[in-house]
């Protein structure tokens, strides 16, 4: 079986996650969180972090258990059988594609603010380079995704250190002026500005040490982006009323103007949205080329995407598909549509590796797991409330998210039950619908301790 090898370590790790999570959200979504909830947005941001966090512990004991290419849809081949698993990838892959056209646009369209350079042409630019980063290996793009989003980092706590003496307390009152109302709805946005965490499982296959920085990655990039969104957050409400932000497309080049004046402070923004932005696609596109490298792997898509380049083992067929594909979505034109769709899409697939943590569970009863993998702390009430908040967040998707999302997925069932990709086909030539208890059984058991020994025996060399 063709694997990738192990080149990032857990700070490179951060940096795919942090620079896939600190997106176009923070500088679009605040806004029209603080004009839902006004002040009390600090709190939807705390809410939305905990069911950020209640989702990301089954996905962080995953992905110490198998930490392969695919994230979550690895995990559903683990546990499940391979027509699930095959419906979890083709979401997980949808989505990240529809996602990818709110970032690109956004780049291009701070990057026009900036330069003057048309939106679409600077969308399209984005993807040509981080697609060539992509082709020349992750050691590259990981080191350019660091560099990317320590500068982003910068540049967002300048803003924060720059406005926290001119905020204003009366900017504060009312903390409630839409009620508690206003607090939920306000956190199902703030829910997708807090996504990406999953894109560092995604690369699990090439993270050194996964059983320790897989969920520690994945932690550790919630922790800084909560920090990082509350003082924005109090930033932005405590220098300009909640009411003006909520009207404003570009709601942190208000709040920096108000701070920094009307020529620096857009300024700097613009610099931290095309950097984020930039940091985003160059996620988005690792996390697309790793799904389907690893579900062409399997059998479930053409063999053609699972081809390498044997010096930088970059899967280069697969990001040249999904460079192809994200290169089309900034066509459509349309920020709301594809954040929409990619938003309800990307809720969905969270579905299953909670399931998968649950019959894991049941399996434990009669095999134990390495004490080396993480586990999900208070599994009994932890896991039923990662199950409530995935239900309220797809129903909050809306009825056009819900409808086309639907229709990716009932795509892909028809292509799967077809045989058009091969997936059933091939499924049937092995032997039919085959669930995973044994390969899953193993992997608890067998794969940490081998993981380990394998680092060892490498540091003794």
């Amino acid at each position: 079986m063709t694997r990738l090898k192990r080149r990032l370590g857990l700070g490179q790790a951060v940096a795919v996650g942090v620079g896939g999570t600190i997106g176009g959200g923070i500088f679009v979504l605040i806004g029209a969180a603080a004009g839902d909830a006004g002040p009390s947005v600090l709190l939807s941001f705390v809410l939305a972090f905990a069911a950020s966090l209640l989702i990301a512990l089954p996905y962080a004991e995953l992905s110490s258990r198998f930490p392969l290419a695919g994230g979550g849809y690895a995990f559903a081949k683990a546990v499940f059988d391979r027509g699930w698993a095959f419906l979890l990838g083709w979401a997980y892959w949808g989505a990240y594609v529809f996602i990818s056209g709110y970032v690109t646009l956004g780049f291009g369209g701070y990057l026009q603010l900036l330069t003057g350079i048309p939106g679409l042409v600077g969308a399209e630019i984005l993807i040509a380079l981080v697609t060539t980063m992509n082709l020349i290996g992750l050691r590259v793009s990981g080191k350019a995704q660091a560099i990317l989003v320590a500068g982003s980092i910068v540049v967002l706590a300048g803003f924060a250190a720059s406005g926290l003496s001119h905020v204003e307390a009366q900017n504060f009152s009312p903390f409630f002026p839409s009620a508690s109302g206003g607090v939920l709805a306000a956190a199902l946005l703030a829910f997708l500005a807090f996504g990406g965490f999953d894109m560092v499982a995604s690369a699990g296959e090439e993270v050194t040490r996964p059983e320790r920085n897989l969920p520690l990655a994945i932690f550790l990039t919630l922790a800084i982006v909560l920090g990082l969104y509350l003082v924005i957050a109090y930033v932005a409400v405590g220098t300009v009323p909640w009411a003006r932000l909520g009207a404003s497309s570009a709601p942190l080049s208000v709040a920096a103007a108000a701070f920094l004046g009307p020529e620096l402070g857009p300024r700097m923004i613009g610099i931290a949205a095309i950097l984020t932005t930039a940091a985003t696609a160059n996620a988005v596109l690792i996390v697309t080329s790793r799904v389907t490298f690893a579900m062409s792997r399997d059998g479930m898509l053409p063999s053609a995407l699972s081809a390498i380049r044997t010096s930088s083992t970059a899967p280069w067929a697969s990001v040249l598909l999904n460079g192809f594909l994200i290169a089309l979505v900034p066509l459509l034109e349309s920020v709301v549509l594809a954040a929409t769709i990619g938003g309800f899409l990307y809720v969905f697939h969270f579905v299953f590796p909670i399931a998968a943590v649950v019959v894991l569970r049941r399996r434990e009863r009669k095999v134990k797991p390495s004490r080396s993998s993480f586990r999900v702390p208070a599994g009994w009430i932890v896991l039923p409330l990662s199950f409530v908040s995935c239900a309220i967040l797809i129903v909050a998707s809306g009825l056009i998210g819900i409808a086309v999302g639907s229709f990716w997925l009932g795509l892909g069932v028809i292509l799967w039950w077809s045989g058009l990709l091969g997936g059933r086909l091939k499924n049937r030539e092995a032997g039919g619908d085959e669930v995973f208890p044994r390969h899953a059984e193993s992997s608890v058991n067998e794969c940490p301790q081998k993981w380990g020994e394998t680092e060892q025996k490498q540091k003794v060399n």
